[in-house]
């Protein structure tokens, strides 16, 4: 009879967590914005079009790099195109004027953000 109630407890518990920590995370942001998450933890604050954005360019990041690999490993970028760089190790291929738009994302993210 203990088993059951531990698992129930569980199945409780973890989902429950999960939400306040989501909950949290979204609070942070003023109302219009929301976290980039360009990956897990990414808290800079944005539109969620620019959110949109950001997994766009997440999931066509094999297309822009060079087949074959380069200078910078397999994660050389096509020509035209540089690493994001939207925040430490960020290595997802995109235009010079997406990176720009990532940078100044960084930049304004404090004025979107609940202090």
């Amino acid at each position: 009879m203990t088993k059951p109630l531990k698992i129930s407890t569980f199945v409780i518990v973890v989902p429950l967590a999960v939400a306040m920590m989501i909950e949290t995370a979204a609070a942070e942001c003023k109302p219009g914005y929301v976290w980039r998450d360009a990956q897990d933890g990414d808290g800079v604050c944005v539109t969620p079009a620019e959110r949109a954005e950001a997994k766009a360019q997440n999931a066509n990041a094999a297309n822009n790099r060079r087949v074959g690999g380069g200078p910078s490993g397999p994660n050389t970028c096509r020509d035209g195109y540089v690493w994001r760089e939207a925040f430490a190790g960020d290595v997802v291929c995109v235009t010079p004027h997406e990176r720009e738009k990532a940078k100044n994302q960084n930049a304004e993210s404090p004025r979107h953000t609940i202090k």
